[in-house]
């Protein structure tokens, strides 16, 4: 389970809607992905359809320098709620950094390119959520 399900986790939007499913997601099934190829980080997605995703970015310590996610845009608005940090969030296109602590959010719309960034000794824990069908 892997790439293929983004988009239809954990079941498709639109066949849920039609039959006005409710889905409950814990911990456990979530859909975990590893995203990055030189700045890996942890997503584990509760949600993704064509109307939202929802789930937690964990970015790790270690290495040279701070860690980071890839650089990335969405389609959709996006917001991050710190739930472990602080993060620091990079706009490419200003060169403006944000630094938002435990407790605060982070709004981004879309089309907008960035980078999160864990300056800290310990994980960066934020949940999501990006809006690409509204």
């Amino acid at each position: 389970m892997g790439l293929e399900k983004l988009g239809t986790w954990p079941v498709d939007g639109a066949e849920a809607r039609a039959k006005a499913d409710l889905v409950k997601i814990d911990k456990s099934n979530r859909l975990n992905i590893v995203w990055g190829h030189d700045h890996p980080v942890l997503l584990e997605f509760a949600v993704s359809n064509d109307y939202m995703h929802v789930g937690e970015l964990v970015i790790p310590v270690g290495g040279v320098g701070p860690r980071a996610t890839e650089p990335e845009s969405h389609k959709g608005d996006a917001v991050f709620y710190v739930l472990q940090g602080p993060a620091t969030f990079y706009i490419a296109a200003t060169d403006d950094t944000y630094h938002v602590r435990d407790g605060e959010a982070f709004f981004l719309p879309a089309d907008v390119a960035y980078q999160c960034l864990n300056y800290g000794s310990t994980p960066v824990r934020m949940v999501f959520t990006i809006a690409p069908g509204l």
